[in-house]
Parts: C-alpha cells; structure tokens; sequence
C-alpha cells in the first residue's frame, strides 16, 4: 500500500481542488449565506503558506482548477469583497515563485542546481528545509518541488522542464481567459465583430457563414467558431461584454497591489524562454496598454519594464525568440506610439497609427475617444513621455539623433509594416553593436544562445529581389486554351466584314 500512497494523495488533492472549482462555477460560493464564513474560507485557500508549500504541479491545477473559473465566475459586484483577497496573495506569490523557477536558466552564472530532489539527497535538504527562509524556497522553486526518488538523472530533468514550463503556460492562460483573449468571453468579442464587419458591408449572409474546418449545424446565425446563436444570446452577451470591461478595469485600475503584482508577472514572462508564454504574454501586454496607458501612474512600469524587457529580448536575438520577433516589434510599436507619439492603433496593435492633435494651450495630445473602451482601441498618453525615447537610446550604437530620426520616420509613415520596418533597422543597428561587444563568443548554448543570421528576423533583407524567369512560363492552363482555340471553326462574323485591309 505504501507505493500507491502519493497517487492517493495526488488524487485526493486535485479532487478538493475541483470540488473548489464547482463551487465557483455554481455560484455557490458567493451566495449571502456564506458571506460569514467567506474569510474563513479565504484564509485557508490563499493562504501563503499553503502556497508557498505547493510544489508547481500543484500550484497549476490550482491555477486551472481554481483561479481560471473564480475570476470569471465571480460577479462584478463582488469584485472587491469575494475577489480581492484571494487575488492578492496569489499575485503576489506567484511573482516570487516565478523569479525563482526562472532565475537559474536565465542567469548562466547561477549556481543554484535545478536538478530534482533524489533519494540521497534527502539528508541534505532536510537540513536546509528546516532552517526555512529563501534559501529552502530558492531551490525548491528552482527544482519545481520534485522529489524523484532513484528515477535516471535525464527522466528527472526533464519532469523539471515540464512543470516548469507548464506552470507559466498555466498562469498566462489564466489570465487570457480573464482578458478575454480565450475561452468563452473571447468568442463573444469574436462574434460581436464578426456582426460588425457583416453591419458595415450590409451582408447578412456573413452572420450564416461558419469557419472553414467546421461543419453548419443550422441555417440561422452562428457564432464565430460556427457554434448555432441561443435564443436568448444577445441578453448573455450583453451580460458578458458588461463583465469584461468591468473586470478587465477593477484587475489594472481597482487596486493597486493586485494590478502591480498582476503587470509585473506578465511583463516578467516575457523574457522567459519558453515561446508558448512569451506569445500570449504579448497579447496580454497590449490589452494593458489599450486599458492604462494614458494613466500616468503607468508610464514608469510600462516604459521601465515592459518595453525595457521587450527590447532587450530583441536586440539580444536568443534562439527560442526566432519566430516570435515580428509580434515583439508589434508591441515595442504600439509601446512607442501611445507613450512618446500621440497615436492610437486598433485593438493588439493592429492597423495604422492614428494621430491625434496637440493642444496649443497645454502643448499635450488630445485623448482619444476610446480611452474608457480598450476594446475598442483604449488610449494615449497625453503628455508624452521621455523614457522609452531614452531606453533607445541607451542602446549599444544607438544616439539621441537616431531615436530623433525614428520618430520622424514613425510620424511620416504610420502604416503597420512602414513603422516596423523602422522599429526592426533600429534594433539591427543596436544587435550589431551589442554582437561585436561580445565579441563572438556566447555565453549561452542551445535555445538560449543567440540566433544566427539566417535565423534572425533583424538580419534578414526588409525588401527581396524578385528575379525574372529565364524562359516564358508556360502552364497547363495555357496549353489546353491554345488547344481549345485551334480546334474552334473559323467562322465569318459581322467584324470581320467590314475589316479594312
């Protein structure tokens, strides 16, 4: 019986964790009955130490079992009271777990071991463990928690890899779903669009159409995944949209020791190796901008780390960035354009920049129209900000004239493509430099060591000749018209009747 123990245990664990997930799915959890027992309940379910003490295996079924379903269950009512403080301390654990889970892969001088907890190491952690404090939590993190017995040392470290990137795809889906970047609520801004575009072309026929891998279950209205409309969808939706916007505001502007540790972790993963998260981070990155960035209590996080963080991941060229350059310069743009520019883009950097006016009294843009909407575009920062002007140019090869000579270019040019390509021979100029510093050698191997020419997005040519054929390209369309015409009777017409010869 000893042997099955610990699968007891996991099972046991994860069904209280699903009965928790139950409870607020139902809504049971938030009826006026419980309301005296509700800090009761929160003491034991946020509490840090019962989050520090979970190993990341256990901390992602939390996350998904738990988390994902309380922040999009719970009314917008009780954001503050049944919301609040379990968002608190889960934030703000999950910001130092992440810095400790990541920290030995990306410092290559690190000399904290991410191997996992064998059997004869058990005497030597059992010594740490007990005088506690960040040096027990460190490796513990660093490990993901893992004790694997006599298990071969490469079936170990490879159960490490995969909780600790699991743990990170976890948390960044968890908060899609809560952006309405996934899931449920995403599907409802999917298909209010879809009734837009169908609106503005005047075509009803787009509101049957279904997306090509599926298969029309009706001939009514669809959703945008080809999902058959409810009778009472629009009463839903509306419900939906409300609590989208109202949840999306309380997460970045209702309290600032939940948006603080909520901003950080996401700006935080994207320096992370793992390309699953870095890409949703970046969506989720400007899904912040269109919500804060005209508010100035933002402007340091969002230029010091953000896009401090973004460029930097850039102009190093890691291998695990190689396909993910295009949506890093995306946001870098959209950074750019809302906090130095004046311009507002359409909805995850999308589009064209669109300028706006400056005041001559104030000498500050004026806001947009959409800055109580992100979903619809957010806003800008009125009164423009110096520090990602300076961000650039403290680059390697970078001076305060060329950050100059961009803006112009980003203020002549503000189409989607002019703009990055602007943004991308910058940041070719700052690789280069920082290439030639290092010269040569690279610290890191594998993904973590730096892309080759080849790979990189900075290092290929904006603009491909396209070479003419050596002969006249013949097809098989052409052969069977040459074909057709041959065999067709020449016969009089009225044309050639009155032809002059």
């Amino acid at each position: 019986l000893a042997a099955k123990w610990s699968y007891w245990f996991n099972e046991l664990r994860n069904t209280c964790i699903q009965l928790l997930g139950l409870l607020t799915t139902q809504r049971a959890l938030f009826a006026p009955e419980l309301a005296n027992i509700y800090p009761d309940f929160v003491n034991v379910v946020a509490s840090p130490l019962h989050l520090q003490a979970m190993e990341h295996r256990h901390i992602s079924q939390y996350i998904k079992q738990f988390m994902d379903y309380v922040m999009v269950s719970c009314p917008s009512t009780l954001y503050q009271s049944h919301l609040a403080p379990i968002l608190k301390p889960f934030f703000q654990h999950v910001n130092y777990r992440l810095q400790c889970t990541w920290a030995p892969i990306q410092e290559a001088s690190s000399t904290i071991s991410t191997k996992p907890l064998s059997t004869n190491d058990c005497d030597a952690a059992s010594e740490v463990a007990l005088r506690g404090g960040d040096e027990w939590f460190v490796s513990y993190y660093a490990r993901g928690g893992l004790f694997v017995g006599d298990l071969d040392i490469v079936t170990g470290e490879a159960a490490v890899e995969k909780v600790r990137v699991e743990l990170s795809r976890c948390f960044s889906d968890m908060l899609q779903a809560a952006l309405a970047l996934k899931g449920d609520w995403a599907l409802v801004l999917a298909t209010q669009s879809k009734e837009e575009q169908a609106l503005k072309r005047n075509d009803a026929s787009r509101l049957m159409t279904v997306p090509s891998t599926k298969i029309k279950q009706t001939n009514g209205p669809v959703n945008a995944d080809g999902t058959p409309r409810s009778k009472f969808h629009l009463a839903i939706e509306a419900r939906k949209t409300l609590r989208i916007r109202e949840l999306c505001r309380f997460l970045l502007l209702g309290d600032e020791n939940i948006a603080g540790f909520l901003v950080l972790n996401v700006f935080q993963c994207l320096a992370y190796p793992d390309a699953y998260t870095c890409r949703r981070c970046t969506r989720m990155c400007h899904r912040i901008l269109e919500a804060v960035a005209w508010a100035d209590n933002y402007t340091n996080l969002l230029a010091q780390n953000m896009f401090l963080t973004a460029v930097r991941v850039v102009v190093s060229e890691p291998k695990w960035m190689v396909g993910l350059e295009l949506d890093m310069i995306s946001l870098i743009r959209n950074t750019y354009c809302r906090l130095v520019l004046g311009q507002t883009l359409l909805p995850g950097g999308q589009g064209p920049g669109l300028q706006h006016a400056v005041d001559s009294t104030t000498s500050h843009f004026e806001q947009s129209k959409t800055v109580d909407n992100p979903l619809q575009g957010g806003g800008i920062l009125c009164a423009k900000s110096d520090l990602p002007r300076k961000v650039l140019s403290d680059l390697p090869g970078i001076s305060p004239e060329m950050v100059l000579e961009l803006e112009q270019s980003l203020l002549l040019k503000r189409t989607a493509k002019e703009q990055k390509d602007a943004l991308c021979d910058l940041m070719r100029i700052a690789a280069e430099n920082v290439k030639e510093s290092e010269g040569g050698s690279n610290s890191h191997f594998g993904v973590l060591g730096r892309a080759t020419a080849s790979e990189s997005l900075l290092n290929r040519q904006t603009t491909g000749v396209v070479l003419a054929l050596p002969e006249k390209l013949i097809t098989h369309s052409m052969i069977m018209k040459q074909k057709d015409e041959q065999n067709t009777p020449d016969t009089p017409s009225l044309g050639k009747l009155f032809r002059l010869s």
